[in-house]
């Protein structure tokens, strides 16, 4: 096992939310759709147990795979923004936190629980959007994460700082 085999799999949740996108804009299904998240999440999962499993990790690839995670959610958020089931403003709400997570991580990134379900609710909320197609549901999804990833802000700015 080497850490470019590792990467690839990394690399390929860009590629996966190249997919999801265009499935969404240009040939809608549900299967998929369930199938592209299927596989990204394996993906993410994978990639992070053979890096442990043969003491590969590094913290170059933790934050790659942390941007690979980023531009796979952009991507899937972005497509459910365009086919109008997630609000656009919630792209930002995404962007803020991700530059948040950089800001308070030193040279390593520091990961703590709450964080990490605000982050678990990004990568699942277009597929929950799809799966429930409902815009007022999806609208209140949005509110609620973007609370949650307020708290989570402010948890993880007022532990670094105080």
């Amino acid at each position: 096992m080497n850490r470019f085999l590792i990467d690839a799999i990394t690399t390929s949740r860009i590629l996966l939310g190249l997919l999801f996108l265009y499935v969404v804009l240009f040939n809608f299904n549900e299967v998929y759709l369930i199938i592209i998240f299927l596989l990204t999440a394996i993906s993410d999962v994978g990639d992070g147990w053979l890096s442990r499993k043969y003491c590969l990790s590094t913290d170059a690839g933790a934050k790659f795979d942390v941007i690979c995670d980023f531009i796979f959610i952009m991507l899937s958020t972005l497509a459910m923004v365009f086919h109008g089931m997630i609000p656009p403003w919630f792209l930002a709400v995404i962007i803020l936190k991700l530059i948040e997570f950089f800001k308070t991580s030193d040279e390593s990134l520091v990961y703590e629980k709450f964080g990490h379900f605000v982050a678990l609710m990004f990568y699942a909320f277009p597929l929950v959007s799809v799966l429930i197609n409902d815009k007022s549901i999806s609208l209140i999804l949005a509110i609620f994460i973007t609370v949650c990833a307020l708290i989570s802000s402010f948890m993880r700015i007022y532990k670094k700082f105080y």
